[in-house]
């Protein structure tokens, strides 16, 4: 069961604050970030990029929020722009953007982060909306990752890399990377597709979890070798921040009756010890050192509040939850990615979705 609390405001908030039937911070980000088309804008570096990982998490939102003409659009705009115009047989490219002068895919490597949240999206809004195309859709993406992006590492077993290419460092040892790899959507792959290898797939991300953050913090990369053992290649090993922030947004949004979590959150309590005694989350911090450096996004107090609940850490969880309704989130189109942040964890807060034991979806649990 979640811990519940209650939170006393003498301001307007921006953001809803749940019992509103209107998900605010998703209609102010489809606003914002989601062209007319179904093109989520990422306006990193000026250069306004898509994503797969955009238009995956988009789509999550839009089934959550039932929003299924901006989820159709989305899908429509993911499958012609980025999948040769089928899902069914070709992964997502990564990264679309200006090519000279047009726009188009500009690598058409995959990241496996979005093509499981997008395979998720689809399982599941065939679930809740009855819609079957949706839920063949999503099952032959998810068999495409196990064919396309799923490597049996010797020693260790089947793991899902970050793409389909560019992964494997030597004949040894493959660079995988913790936040790709969201438990409670495993856990529904494990019960959707049972004679696979999701199983094992759920068993050993759970390890590499505990065996990348030997002192509880999540690193950005982790390279693992034939020997079982995780291995120093560059200073991405040894820090943590854009990537690895998301590793305390889906631990903490795990159902209680998660098998692992409990055993998950005492792991990384090193981090939550270091978010409450600085009461901030900085864009990066030291492994070695458990130092934070940089500056302090916003986004990145929403993406740990799911964390900060499940520690039932009422004071910092009110603290961070006023900041953002008091200050929130930059609504630039360069802040695409904080605001997601925001939807993932404040969303979750609201009450608008929560995953159950077995990775399911469900749509605004009883408070």
């Amino acid at each position: 069961m979640r811990f519940f609390f209650v939170i006393l405001l003498i301001v307007t908030p921006l953001f809803s604050l749940a019992n509103d039937d209107t998900w605010k911070d998703w209609e102010e980000f489809k606003a914002i970030y989601i062209s007319p088309e179904g093109r989520v804008i990422d306006g990193s570096n000026h250069k306004l990029i898509t994503t797969s990982e955009g238009q995956a998490y988009a789509m999550v939102f839009a089934l959550i929020a039932d929003d299924k003409k901006t989820f159709q659009r989305l899908l429509n705009w993911t499958e012609s722009n980025l999948a040769n115009n089928d899902l069914a047989v070709n992964l997502p490219a990564w990264l679309w953007g200006l090519n000279k002068e047009t726009y188009s895919v500009l690598d058409t490597n995959s990241a496996s982060d979005a093509d499981l949240w997008i395979a998720y999206a689809l399982t599941e809004a065939g679930r809740i909306w009855n819609e079957s195309r949706y839920e063949s859709l999503g099952y032959f993406l998810a068999q495409r990752i196990l064919q396309k992006e799923a490597v049996q590492i010797p020693n260790y077993g089947w793991m899902v890399l970050p793409g389909s290419r560019g992964f494997q460092v030597t004949t040894t040892s493959w660079r995988l990377n913790p936040s790709y790899l969201p438990i409670q959507i495993l856990r529904r792959f494990e019960v959707l597709f049972p004679h696979s290898v999701w199983h094992e797939i759920t068993e050993n991300s759970i390890k590499l979890l505990n065996q990348s953050s030997p002192l509880g913090f999540a690193p950005e990369w982790a390279v693992l070798n034939t020997n079982n053992q995780i291995q120093d290649d560059n200073s991405d090993t040894k820090i943590g921040g854009y990537n690895a922030i998301r590793v305390y947004l889906w631990l903490g949004m795990l159902s209680e009756d998660e098998p692992e979590k409990k055993a998950l959150m005492s792991h990384y309590s090193p981090m939550l010890k270091i978010i409450q005694s600085d009461e901030f989350v900085a864009e990066q911090y030291d492994i070695a050192l458990k130092t934070q450096s940089g500056y302090h996004p916003l986004g990145f107090k929403a993406a740990v509040l799911p964390f900060l609940v499940s520690a039932e850490d009422l004071k910092t969880t009110n603290n961070f939850l006023n900041e953002l309704i008091t200050r929130k989130t930059s609504s630039k189109p360069d802040h695409y990615y904080e605001n997601v942040l925001v939807l993932f964890g404040k969303g979750w807060l609201d009450h608008k979705y929560e995953f159950t034991k077995n990775g399911m979806l469900s749509l605004n649990p009883q408070k």
